[in-house]
């Protein structure tokens, strides 16, 4: 029926507004970002498999009276450090002919004191010597179209739901549907942040499945864990993985990232480079511009000349982007052009005429006052996510196609896009270790499908509806009291994470700031709430999902939504940090 995006007996997802009235007041036009006064004077062309670094005379002059000194150094990655080279002059343009990745380009005055007048980085797929075996094996094997191969592309920005893609993106979001994009309303992510939901796609694996298998402690390098993109290379893929935001990366934060090279092409070191050598451009504590150029930019960009490299071999990339909207709602409107412009780009490369594209985000906003509206309870947990099919696939697999079609208005999760993505790779599409019931996307999800079978715990599932209950209702305090005295004991037992001669604050109940009781379709031995409290001291705001039959029992785990800056610091734990405010 209307009204809905997904609509069973055991899961009811309301198709909400974007501008609902609940949330209107939380959206607002940005400011644009600029991010540089005058255009580059470098850029990098492409002409006959060779990359040229040019020089735009004709701007120079806005840089320099008379011919200045440029130099580049070439960026690299020895073991684990990352490197810059000794700087070689140059005044006319530069080709490329071996296996350079990233260069760092300098214009200074000619005076002694040599004033800095330009400086950018530039990133550049070149084809390496030792991934032609790879390529070549791939092309024997596939003659015939009916056993031709999907390439994959994973194109993700980070925290933005599906209704505030349609918001902010207005010019991306009617592209994909003119160009009959598929579109999963009913995806639910399946952990708070973008690192379980992230690995649910590339591993199969919960966060605690991980940390039992390849992930012991926080020191431990990632490389062991079961990453997809070395199933799909030793498949004969070339595969690729570029993020900006270093600091914040999607393997790095709070983590220790990979000691080894993760995949063939890997931008890390060439982001890390850049937001250390240049000058940064800092919006919302996010860098939105390294040097002259938009962060997005360098991200997009690879990923378009990655895939024209590589035209016409086999290839898994995964591009994600955090610079614009990892902590504001609005943001994300600042790169709907460009994003419009790269999925015009990526047209003109061939791309989309081999390539499984997938477009998509890990969750939605996760903090700030939007999350105190019953929509930004939906939201946190539906994401975007686009499926592009080429012309060819959806003829030789008409079934594949219509099921996926299908699924646009069923309750789906991370797990299935994993199980997709052995699919691909002709490996049996059984249901992964975090979600045996989890399926491919290419079949038909069951209509009546729940959130167990989906593998998303209660806390997360959006397929109940709910009643608000007064604040003044009975089982209130009850409630918020249990929460406070699980907190407290969680924090307590954690305590030897904590720095010397510090602790965490006892956590008081400063107000209940909304209850919500879910509506149950058939007779159930217990009731389900959700509360949202605000605690002191730090002000904390936490929202918990509490199961009640004779004793009350939280559901999975604690949700803080807004921001606690260096409140906790003192605590070493990632998981116990939201819940600890520091005392002496």
């Amino acid at each position: 029926p209307s009204g809905y995006v997904v609509w069973s007996p055991s899961c009811r997802i309301p198709d909400v507004p974007i501008l609902h009235e609940s949330i209107r007041k939380f959206v607002y036009i940005v400011k644009p970002v600029q991010c540089a006064s005058t255009p580059h004077l470098t850029s990098i062309a492409k002409e006959n498999g060779s990359h040229i670094l040019q020089v735009h005379k004709e701007i120079a002059v806005k840089y320099y009276k008379d011919p200045s000194p440029n130099c580049y150094s070439e960026v690299s990655k020895i073991k684990s450090k990352v490197t810059i080279s000794k700087c070689t002059h140059f005044s006319d343009n530069v080709t490329f002919t071996k296996e350079e990745q990233f260069v760092k380009v300098k214009c200074t005055t000619k005076s002694k004191k040599k004033k800095d007048l330009y400086n950018n980085i530039h990133a550049f797929v070149r084809r390496k010597k030792n991934l032609q075996k790879k390529i070549r094996q791939v092309f024997v094997d596939t003659k015939s179209e009916s056993d031709r191969k999907l390439s994959v592309m994973f194109v993700g920005i980070d925290s933005v739901s599906r209704l505030n893609f349609l918001r902010t993106m207005p010019k991306t979001s009617a592209y994909l549907q003119q160009n009959n994009w598929i579109s999963l309303k009913g995806y639910n992510k399946m952990d708070d942040n973008t690192f379980p939901n992230l690995m649910a796609i590339l591993t199969g694996h919960t966060v605690n499945q991980i940390t039992q298998l390849c992930w012991r402690h926080r020191k431990q390098k990632l490389d062991n864990c079961p990453f997809i993109w070395y199933n799909y290379s030793s498949n004969g893929y070339v595969t690729c993985y570029a993020e900006d935001e270093p600091t914040i990366g999607s393997f790095n934060y709070r983590k220790s990232g990979f000691q080894k090279t993760p995949t063939d092409y890997y931008l890390r070191p060439f982001m890390l480079a850049g937001e250390k050598r240049l000058k940064m451009k800092t919006i919302n504590s996010l860098n939105v511009c390294i040097g002259p150029t938009a962060t997005p930019d360098h991200i997009l960009d690879y990923a378009v000349d990655f895939v024209h490299t590589f035209n016409g071999a086999l290839t898994f990339s995964l591009f994600w982007m955090n610079s614009y909207s990892h902590n504001d709602l609005n943001s994300p409107s600042l790169i709907d052009s460009r994003v419009l412009k790269f999925f015009k780009d990526l047209e003109k490369t061939g791309a989309l005429d081999t390539t499984l594209v997938i477009f998509l985000s890990d969750h939605g906003m996760r903090f700030g006052k939007i999350r105190e509206t019953y929509v930004g309870w939906l939201e946190e947990r539906l994401p975007y996510i686009y499926f592009w099919l080429p012309d060819w696939f959806q003829r030789i697999h008409p079934e594949k196609t219509k099921s996926l079609m299908k699924n646009v208005n069923r309750l789906t999760s991370p797990f299935d896009v994993h199980v997709t993505l052995l699919d691909i790779l002709g490996q049996k599409p059984i249901g992964p270790a975090g979600c045996p019931t989890c399926q491919t996307l290419f079949k038909e999800v069951a209509w009546n499908r729940t959130c167990l079978d989906a593998g998303i715990t209660d806390h997360w599932c959006t397929c109940s509806e709910y009643k608000t209950l007064s604040l003044d209702s009975s089982p209130v305090l009850a409630i918020a009291r249990h929460v406070l005295d699980e907190l407290n004991k969680l924090v307590e037992n954690g305590s030897h994470n904590l720095s010397n001669r510090t602790k965490c604050a006892k956590l008081k109940l400063k107000r209940v700031l909304s209850l919500r009781s879910k509506i149950f379709t058939r007779k159930i031995g217990y009731k389900e709430f959700v509360i949202l409290l605000q605690t002191v001291p730090g002000e904390a705001m936490f929202e918990a999902t509490v199961r009640h039959k004779s004793t009350f029992q939280i559901m999975d785990t604690v949700s803080r939504i807004n921001t606690y800056g260096s409140q906790s610091n003192c605590m070493k734990d990632a998981f116990l940090q939201k819940y600890c405010f520091c005392e002496k």
